[in-house]
């Protein structure tokens, strides 16, 4: 695979893999898979900041603007460093 993997302290190594997938699904353009993946991560835990932030990127992506909104805010509540990204979102 093309990513270099990362430990993320805190968030089970089962998110940390649905999360990878989902970012691999969003690079190729597939944001409905990668959604998917995004939901599973949560599942798992529930207060891992990128995956709701990614989360807010994939559903405004699909003109989804209140949930991605929702997830965005909940994302920051987490890990207020996040609000520095949200002009940056790709």
């Amino acid at each position: 695979m093309g990513w270099k993997y990362i430990y993320v302290k805190g968030i089970p190594i089962e998110a940390q893999y649905l999360y990878k997938k989902a970012m691999e699904m969003y690079s190729l353009g597939k944001t409905e898979s990668a959604l998917k993946y995004l939901k599973q991560t949560l599942v798992i835990a529930p207060c891992y900041s990128k995956a709701l932030f990614k989360m807010g990127t994939c559903l405004e992506k699909l003109g989804r603007h209140d949930e991605a909104a929702a997830r965005y805010e909940q994302a920051i509540r987490i890990e207020p460093a996040l609000k520095n990204m949200l002009g940056k979102k790709s």
